[in-house]
């Protein structure tokens, strides 16, 4: 069966309905990469270590533990996986138990954890990717 064998009014419906996904997708996907949650005019360091590394997709997340007091767990977001790849990060170039300084976009909402901008391990200094 073909689309010219349906009705026209069904044919124009089903014309008008994708052009109106179409026109919604670009909001989905931006919504989702929106850094909107970050305070983008203020830069916080702290330095911890690093208590877990997630290497996923959409974005890698750091978890950094700082002293006190109050001792808080920060979690810090960066690019996604082939971003931090791009710029010369692997899976394992972090690891729990580094000892990290770590500067970030912190969350607008006041919560431990923010928008990498550089994390210092020894002498590796990596940044965001993203």
């Amino acid at each position: 069966m073909t689309l010219m064998s349906f009705p026209p009014l069904f044919r124009q419906r089903r014309w008008l309905l994708a052009a109106l996904v179409t026109c919604a997708l670009p909001g989905v996907v931006s919504a989702h990469h929106s850094f909107a949650i970050f305070d983008q005019t203020k830069t916080v360091t702290i330095k911890g270590v690093v208590s877990r590394f997630a290497w996923t997709n959409p974005h890698v997340a750091i978890y950094v533990d700082a002293p006190g007091p109050p001792e808080q767990q920060f979690k810090i977001e960066t690019g996604s996986v082939n971003a931090l790849k791009r710029t010369g990060w692997k899976a394992n170039v972090i690891k729990a138990g580094d000892e990290a300084e770590v500067t970030f976009k912190p969350l607008k909402n006041g919560e431990p954890g923010g928008l990498l901008v550089e994390i210092k391990i020894g002498d590796t200094v990596l940044t965001g990717g993203g």
